[in-house]
C-alpha cells in the first residue's frame, strides 16, 4: 500500500500542475484577478489531498507571478515596437484563443493597451523634442532628421512627416498650416492607395515611378521621374509605384491642410488589417447594407491585407500598372494643366560655374498659381555659395535633397526677446512698475545702451540631406556648399504671387541702384569708396564661398579700409 501511495502522490502533483496550466490557458481573456481565483477554486474542487491542494494553489500563485513578470518584460520590449504592428499581433492572439464575446473583450483590451503604448511614445517623443529644443537654443528655423516622425515604416520603405512648425516657435505662425513629408520606396515597391485631408504638392527628388490619381469618375496614371512637380488635390485617392529595379523612389511632399489647421491625416480605404481600412470602422449592419453582401465576404475583402502600406510588386504587375501611363492620344481626365511639370528640364534662371537656379511658377505649371506657391531648385557647386538674398513677401520652406553645407539666416534679435519675455512680463508686472518709478534715469541709460547693441542675430546650422529650414519673408539668408559635395536645395515659396527675390551681394546687388547721395548718407563715406565695394564682384547669384574666396585673394590687400567698414555695417 505504501509503495502504491508513493507512486500515486507524484502522479497527483503532475496532475495538479497540468490542471493549473490548463486553467490559466483557458482563462487568458479573463481579468487577471479572476483568473487566479478561478485557478485556486479548481484546485479546491479537484478532491485531492490537503498537501496536493496546497501545492496546486501555490502553483496558481507562481503562474500568476510569472505572468506579471512577463507583462513587465513585454512592456519594456515593446517600447521600440510599432504600436500598429503590436495591436495586430494582439488581435490575432485573441482570435486564436477565444471566440464571441470573450474575443471582443480581448480585442478591446488590446486597443486600450495600444492607446496606452501610444501615450508612452508621445511622452517619449515630447521629451526628445524638449531635449532637441534645448540643444538648438535660439534656433527656431532649422529641423534636422530627428524632427521627422514615421507615419509609415515597412521593410519596403517609409513615410516621414515633419512635426508641426508651430510646435517649435510662434515665429513660424505664417507656415503653421503647412506640413512637410518625405516618401521613400524601395525598388519594385507599390504604395497602397490612400487620400489626404490636405492639398499636396509633390517633387520627385530621386528615382522614377508611377502615380495614379483617382477621384469620382476620373482616374489617370502618369510617369514620374526626377525633377517632376505634381499637385494632388485634397481627397484624391493616390497610389505610387517604384518601377525601378535598383534605385529608390524619393518624393518630397508639401501639404496645405484643409480639415484641421496644421493637422495631417491619411485615410486608407483599399486595405485590410495592415494598413487598416477605414471601412472596418463602420458597423457590420451598415457595411452589409452598403455593399449588399454577407459578413463573410466583407471580412475577406477588408481583412486579408496584412502586408503593410508598402508592398513588393512583381515585374509583371508593374508592367500592367504602367500600361496606360503616358499613352498619347488618350483623353486626360485631370486636364493638361495637371500633368507633371519637370523643373529640372527647365532652363536655369541663373547659371555660372558656381551653380544653377531653376524656378517654376504659375506660368510653367498653372496649379502653382492656384496654390500661390513658387518652386525653385538651387544646385550649388562644391565650395561655392548662393548670394545673400531675401524674399519680399514669400516665406520659404527649404529641404536639402542632396549634399551638405551651411545655411545662415539673419533674424531680428528683438523677436526672440519678445517671445521669451511674455511670460516674465506677466509675472513681474507690478514689481516692474515700482522699479520704473524708482529708476527712470537708469531706464534711459539702459535704452541708450540697447540702441547701441547689435539689433540682429545670425542663426546658422550645418545642413545635409533631409534638413528642412524656414526663411520668413524679409529675412536675409545665405547657403554655402561644402568643399567635398555639391549642395542641392528644394524651395517651396509660400505666398508667391507678388513676391520678388532681392539680391544683397554680387554684380546684381540691389544697393548698386542707390543714387550717389543716398550712398554717402547711408554709409557715411564718399560714394566712390562705396562703389569700390559694390562693384567688385563680377558674378551674380552664385559665387565662390568663403574658403574659396580666401584662396583666391591670397596675396591681395588686407581687409583694412573702406571694404572692411562697409562689410561690418552690412553684417558680413
Amino acid at each position: 500500500m505504501t509503495t502504491k501511495l508513493r507512486v500515486f502522490i507524484p502522479f497527483l502533483l503532475v496532475l495538479s500542475i497540468l490542471l493549473v496550466s490548463a486553467t490559466l490557458a483557458l482563462s487568458t481573456t479573463e481579468d487577471p484577478e479572476r483568473q487566479i481565483e478561478r485557478c485556486k477554486q479548481e484546485c479546491r474542487e479537484s478532491r485531492q489531498g490537503e498537501q496536493q491542494e496546497r501545492q496546486c494553489v501555490r502553483q496558481c500563485e507562481e503562474q500568476e507571478e510569472k505572468r506579471q513578470q512577463g507583462e513587465e518584460t513585454g512592456k519594456e520590449g515593446r517600447k521600440g515596437e510599432d504600436p500598429e504592428k503590436r495591436l495586430e499581433e494582439c488581435r490575432r492572439e485573441c482570435r486564436e484563443q477565444a471566440e464571441g464575446r470573450e474575443q471582443r473583450e480581448c480585442e478591446k483590451r488590446c486597443e486600450e493597451e495600444c492607446k496606452e503604448h501610444r501615450g508612452e511614445n508621445k511622452e517619449e517623443e515630447k521629451r526628445e523634442e524638449e531635449k532637441g529644443e534645448k540643444r538648438r537654443g535660439s534656433d527656431p528655423f532649422f529641423f534636422d532628421e530627428e524632427s521627422f516622425l514615421h507615419q509609415v515604416r515597412t521593410e519596403h520603405g517609409h513615410v516621414r512627416v515633419l512635426r508641426n512648425f508651430l510646435e517649435r516657435s510662434k515665429l513660424l505662425l505664417g507656415v503653421a498650416n503647412y506640413r512637410v513629408a518625405i516618401l521613400e520606396a524601395n525598388p519594385n515597391t507599390f504604395v497602397l492607395p490612400s487620400h489626404w485631408d490636405a492639398e499636396a504638392l509633390l517633387f520627385v527628388a530621386r528615382g522614377n515611378g508611377l502615380i495614379t490619381r483617382q477621384c469620382q469618375d476620373n482616374k489617370e496614371t502618369q510617369e514620374l521621374r526626377r525633377g517632376h512637380i505634381i499637385r494632388v488635390r485634397a481627397g484624391t485617392i493616390v497610389s505610387f509605384v517604384n518601377k525601378d529595379r535598383n534605385e529608390k523612389l524619393v518624393i518630397v511632399m508639401l501639404f496645405q491642410t484643409v480639415a484641421t489647421p496644421g493637422m495631417l491625416e491619411a485615410f486608407v480605404g483599399a486595405g485590410g488589417r495592415n494598413p487598416e481600412s477605414f471601412y472596418r470602422s463602420f458597423s457590420k449592419p451598415v457595411l452589409r447594407a452598403a455593399f449588399n453582401t454577407g459578413v463573410d465576404k466583407l471580412e475577406r475583402l477588408f481583412g486579408r491585407q496584412k502586408k503593410g502600406a508598402m508592398i513588393e510588386a512583381s515585374q509583371e504587375q508593374i508592367r500592367e500598372l504602367s500600361r496606360r501611363a503616358g499613352s498619347e492620344g488618350l483623353p486626360r481626365p485631370f486636364g493638361e494643366s495637371r500633368r507633371p511639370f519637370n523643373l529640372l528640364d527647365k532652363r536655369p534662371s541663373h547659371s555660372n560655374r558656381h551653380g544653377e537656379l531653376r524656378e517654376a511658377d504659375g506660368d510653367d505649371y498653372p496649379e502653382l498659381r492656384d496654390l500661390n506657391i513658387q518652386v525653385s531648385h538651387a544646385s550649388i557647386n562644391k565650395g561655392s555659395m548662393m548670394s545673400p538674398n531675401y524674399n519680399t513677401e514669400a516665406t520659404t520652406i527649404s529641404i536639402v535633397v542632396g549634399g551638405n553645407g551651411q545655411v545662415q539666416i539673419v533674424r531680428p534679435r528683438v523677436s526672440g526677446q519678445q517671445e521669451e519675455g511674455r511670460g516674465r512680463e506677466e509675472e513681474e508686472g507690478r514689481g516692474r512698475e515700482e522699479e520704473e518709478g524708482r529708476g527712470q534715469q537708469e531706464g534711459k541709460e539702459e535704452e541708450e545702451q540697447r540702441q547701441r547693441r547689435q539689433r540682429y542675430q545670425r542663426v546658422e546650422s550645418e545642413v545635409s540631406r533631409s534638413t528642412t529650414y524656414i526663411v520668413p519673408a524679409g529675412h536675409p539668408s545665405v547657403a554655402v556648399s561644402s568643399r567635398n559635395e555639391r549642395l542641392e536645395v528644394l524651395c517651396f515659396e509660400i505666398n508667391a504671387m507678388n513676391n520678388r527675390r532681392t539680391w544683397l551681394a554680387g554684380s546684381n546687388n540691389i544697393l548698386k541702384q542707390m543714387d550717389r547721395m543716398t550712398k554717402e548718407l547711408a554709409f557715411d563715406q564718399p560714394a566712390r569708396e562705396v562703389d569700390e565695394v559694390l562693384n567688385a564682384p563680377r558674378e551674380e547669384v552664385f559665387m565662390a564661398g568663403p574658403q574659396e574666396r580666401e584662396r583666391e585673394s591670397e596675396g591681395g590687400e588686407g581687409r583694412d579700409g573702406p571694404l572692411e567698414s562697409i562689410l561690418e555695417f552690412a553684417g558680413f
